[in-house]
């Protein structure tokens, strides 16, 4: 993403203008009303240009992690060719290119893997991780964090058994997920869970749900006593 050169040339001759002159700099500063349109001015001109024919969400990651043109329109390219995972391809791209030391660099292996037909997006939530996610009210990012380290554990049926223990019991179940991904990714053991039941957690609204139930049915019979 680029500046618009008229915008940008106008800016820095002005900046030159007022290092040159530190008088005329204060006497400037002592204007709110000047002072601002110069900043509306120096404001305007680092704006990034929108770039022609770039989708709207390219465009946004290439300002973002201050990707160069060209890289902007190669992905922008790849991605014509994947609208039905565009989204998930998207959000997968995002989350490497977070924790990327070089994000441009990252972008370019990627762009290359989509055209390879290499490339991995999201991983399709299964089931399990499903289930997951309805029963504990996991957000989307751990749950998507969940799927995608899930993919890489050689023994998932005894990671989702343990999953359960540790989010059954807890009372904020994504939290607990980000927490235990370096486990599941360097594929370390889940560990022991808490064996208490924390309040608000999944284990303590069935009890509560069980609870009320049973009041409920208890009302009903004292009616039906005429109690």
């Amino acid at each position: 993403a680029s500046r618009g050169p008229a915008l940008g040339s106008t800016a820095a001759t002005l900046q030159n203008m007022l290092r040159a002159n530190p008088q005329w700099a204060a006497r400037i500063g002592s204007n709110p009303l000047l002072a601002g349109q110069l900043q509306m001015i120096a404001a305007a001109a680092s704006a990034p240009t929108p770039m022609e024919g770039i989708h709207p969400a390219v465009q946004e990651m290439a300002e973002h992690f201050q990707l160069d043109e060209q890289i902007a329109r190669q992905l922008d390219d790849a991605m014509k060719s994947r609208t039905e995972t565009f989204e998930g391809d998207m959000t997968a791209l995002w989350d490497q290119m977070e924790r990327a030391r070089n994000p441009g660099g990252l972008l370019n292996v990627k762009i290359r893997e989509m055209f390879e037909g290499t490339f991995a997006g999201l991983p399709e939530f299964d089931k399990d991780v499903q289930d997951m996610q309805r029963m504990y009210k996991l957000d989307d990012q751990a749950t998507r964090k969940l799927a995608g380290a899930l993919q890489r554990r050689p023994n998932k049926k005894e990671d989702i058994e343990l999953l359960h223990r540790h989010l059954e019991r807890s009372n904020k179940p994504s939290a607990r997920v980000m927490m235990m991904l370096k486990k599941l990714g360097s594929g370390e053991d889940l560990g022991d869970w808490d064996k208490r039941v924390a309040p608000g957690s999944y284990l303590d609204r069935i009890e509560r749900e069980k609870e009320q139930e049973k009041e409920r049915r208890r009302d009903r019979d004292r009616d039906d006593r005429g109690d």
